[in-house]
């Protein structure tokens, strides 16, 4: 049994359709990439303070 005329423009329609979905789809996935300043920490942090802490306490004795 073939398919209608309407049937096959219908499922050309959604292919179309389909496809531009997931181009765009794949472009905000590729463009949505780790940008370092986003998770940028400022300053020292705790294992840096504790390093630093035990160097002067070495210091002073």
């Amino acid at each position: 049994m073939a398919a209608a005329p309407q049937e096959l423009e219908m499922m050309g329609r959604f292919k179309s359709l389909f496809a531009h979905w997931t181009r765009g789809l794949k472009l905000r996935l590729a463009s949505d990439r780790y940008h370092p300043e986003q998770h940028y920490m400022r300053g020292p942090g705790p294992k840096t303070k504790a390093k630093i802490a035990s160097r002067q306490s070495i210091r002073e004795q």
